[in-house]
């Protein structure tokens, strides 16, 4: 299962990388600058989430202590339903992207959440990426998209 730090960024970089293999188009510096200069822009949230195998929507694991979600009240286990009224589905994916562009600092979104059977509307105000959350989102797409693995490296040591 793939666990996400979310979802400031994370949407409009995850969302390409959830609907397929995705493969970073750009050499590694200008990738790295980009990527730095677009996170300085988004929105954040403080939550992690992993896939609910019986939905397949997304459930919160982890709400980030002194986030925007921690304030907003989101809960571990909260299960993810909409954006902004827009349901995550399939068929709504080309909305979805359009909405996240409201996932800049200083605005307010409001998720929906299934909370013990029960959907509830969480509005957030969104933040700043923590530099932390910044470089170990950039560190780890590098890592994936930029960095041959460990056996290619020891193939070419001397």
């Amino acid at each position: 299962m793939k666990k996400m730090m979310t979802l400031g960024l994370v949407l409009a970089l995850v969302v390409p990388a959830i609907a397929g293999d995705y493969k970073c188009q750009e050499d590694a510096d200008t990738c790295l600058t980009n990527m730095a200069q677009h996170l300085k822009k988004k929105g954040w949230v403080g939550i992690e989430m992993d896939e609910d195998t019986d939905s397949g929507l997304m459930r919160i694991v982890r709400v980030v202590s002194e986030s925007p979600a921690e304030a907003a009240g989101f809960e571990v286990g909260d299960l993810m339903m909409a954006f902004n009224n827009i349901r995550f589905a399939e068929d709504n994916k080309a909305a979805l992207k359009e909405a996240y562009g409201a996932l800049v600092p200083g605005n307010s979104v409001i998720y929906t959440v299934k909370r013990e059977g029960v959907e509830l509307e969480v509005k957030v105000h969104l933040g700043k990426i923590p530099e932390t959350v910044m470089a170990q989102w950039v560190g780890q797409h590098m890592l994936e998209h930029h960095v041959g693995s460990g056996e290619e490296q020891l193939a070419e040591a001397p």
